[in-house]
């Protein structure tokens, strides 16, 4: 069953593209099909940051992961275009799905990242509409792509979890990533049927491994990790763990994966 679930969403392609990277994005997106059941036990789920420079892969990466959802299509939302009322609308019909924000590339307007920390917590969220304040709750998650980081203020940056991709160098990863995008939604949907058929399995694990993994993480890199970093880590130390039972990762790809939490939580975590 694993080794046809990996053949299915052509998982060593995935994985000779984009590493142990790819592995952290993909368990983010597993906890994603379940944020709105995470964030009720645990109050808390982490926006996924997608950065890299053009031909880095990101709308690849992103289309992929958007296949293994069961969704035919990418959606995401330009900054440059944002104001509260869309903003509110595009919140209340995401239902439990992720919302793609794409950074501008134009200085002007600037965006106000903070409007989104209320979706990190308990999914609700009031913004300002022209005759009167919108309140909707959120019950999906929230991917933030951009060329370069964001810049926001630290209640934001502690809210995200880093993905930062480089542009392939090789000719066998660009044959790798050509048979990425050949991928057909039919074939990967079959990973988002998976991980909400054994949706109770996964978060009765999640939930009791989580909260441990982030216990260890402060009591050894405390000086380093804020709490709520060390919160973020945790749980995507946890979903690592449940994607490597579901794929039959190798031990290596879980240990790689499993270190690169680390920085994902803390882009500037230094081991020791």
């Amino acid at each position: 069953m694993q080794n046809e679930l990996k053949n299915a969403i052509r998982f060593d392609d995935f994985y000779a593209v984009y590493g142990s990277q790819g592995i952290v994005a993909m368990a983010w997106l597993l906890g994603s099909m379940h944020a709105e059941s995470i964030r009720a036990e645990q109050y808390s789920f982490p926006f996924l940051h997608i950065t890299g420079s053009a031909g880095s892969g990101k709308t690849s990466l992103m289309g992929y992961l958007w296949k293994l959802n069961e969704q035919d299509s990418l959606t995401s939302y330009e900054t440059k275009r944002a104001h509260p009322a869309g903003l509110a609308r595009m919140i209340c019909l995401a239902d439990n799905q992720a919302i793609v924000f794409e950074e501008s590339s134009e200085p002007e307007p600037v965006f106000d990242w903070d409007v989104l920390a209320p979706l990190f917590n308990n999914g609700r969220l009031s913004v300002a509409g022209r005759v009167e304040q919108i309140e909707t709750t959120f019950k999906g998650s929230v991917v933030i792509c951009a060329n370069p980081p964001i810049e926001c203020s630290e209640a934001i940056e502690s809210r995200l979890a880093h993905i930062a991709l480089s542009a392939p160098h090789t000719n066998e990863s660009r044959h790798h990533a050509m048979r990425l995008q050949e991928l057909q939604a039919d074939q990967a949907r079959v990973f988002g049927r998976i991980v909400r058929e054994r949706k109770d399995q996964l978060l009765s694990t999640f939930n009791l491994i989580a909260p441990i993994n982030t216990s260890i993480l402060l009591d050894q890199h405390g000086d380093q990790l804020s709490l709520r970093a060390a919160k973020n880590a945790g749980q995507l130390m946890a979903l690592v763990d449940a994607l490597s039972l579901l794929l039959d990762l190798s031990s290596e790809q879980s240990f790689r994966a499993l270190n690169a939490v680390k920085y994902a939580a803390c882009p500037e975590f230094v081991p020791y």
